[in-house]
């Protein structure tokens, strides 16, 4: 994906490490009403500066780092991605190119850190809150090319703030390949690595899914593989680095 940046006086926008909220054409937020939210006090972050209003966008801090909300009125709204995965929906998913973006990116004073795990849990603690307490139909999370319902998102979001499993259908996608095998995608953006898990011969699909979701939740606690070893939890799972990319191929044991 690109990376797109301002003129000094803006935003930084780096496509790849952020997110994006989605709204009905016409209810894109301006910088005044998400002033207003933020004043009400449903959210932990804050603007930390403002511009004149027909610029489009806002500093906000957060837990210490800041991050940069643009797309809003009444200036142009950011691109809207096209989402190869989608998660969540009780119906179907809107028509993606019928919606306007707004996007949240870490600021420039962290922009070099984007990929560290403290700036992706708070960039995705920020995300989940405003996706609750705006209007917002869907949510983008770029590295992975996924969309996901906005109660879906944060749902996920919150689990994995408050200690549950990495939520790798929605900030990662698991991608099936016709021999059975289960490759991750966007989980780059968090460890540094994909991986592949190995099929199991007679092994329903599903199955094979909720195995790829222990790998993913052990390699985001775990960091990058620089070495073969077990998967903790994964029953008789072995990872093992590849030696060429940045792929970890999950084989089985026994």
């Amino acid at each position: 994906m690109s990376l797109d940046v301002l003129t000094c006086e803006g935003p930084v926008r780096h496509s790849e490490g952020g997110v994006s909220l989605l709204f009905e054409a016409g209810c894109r937020p301006s910088a005044d009403d998400m002033a207003r939210l933020f004043d009400g006090g449903g959210s932990t972050a804050r603007i930390s500066h403002r511009p004149r209003q027909d610029e489009g966008w806002l500093e906000l801090l957060s837990s210490g780092l800041t991050f940069d909300l643009s797309g809003l009125k009444p200036g142009a709204g950011s691109p809207v991605p096209a989402p190869q995965h989608v998660y969540g929906f009780e119906q179907s998913a809107p028509r993606f190119q019928a919606l306007e973006a707004v996007e949240i990116a870490p600021g420039r004073h962290i922009a070099a850190g984007r990929a560290m795990l403290p700036v992706v849990r708070t960039l995705a603690g920020l995300a989940a809150g405003l996706a609750l307490q705006a209007p917002v139909v869907a949510v983008a999370w770029h590295s992975a090319g996924t969309a996901m319902a906005p109660a879906y998102f944060a749902r996920i979001v919150m689990n994995w703030l408050g200690g549950g499993a990495f939520p790798a259908l929605g900030l990662a996608a698991l991608v099936p390949a016709p021999d059975g095998s289960v490759a991750s995608q966007g989980l780059a953006a968090f460890t540094g690595q994909e991986f592949q898990l190995e099929a199991a011969q007679g092994e329903a699909r599903a199955e094979t899914i909720k195995l790829a979701i222990r790998v993913a939740d052990f390699l985001v606690r775990h960091g990058a593989m620089t070495r073969s070893g077990p998967i903790e939890g994964g029953n008789g799972l072995f990872a093992e680095p590849s030696q060429v990319g940045n792929l970890v191929w999950i084989w089985r044991q026994g």
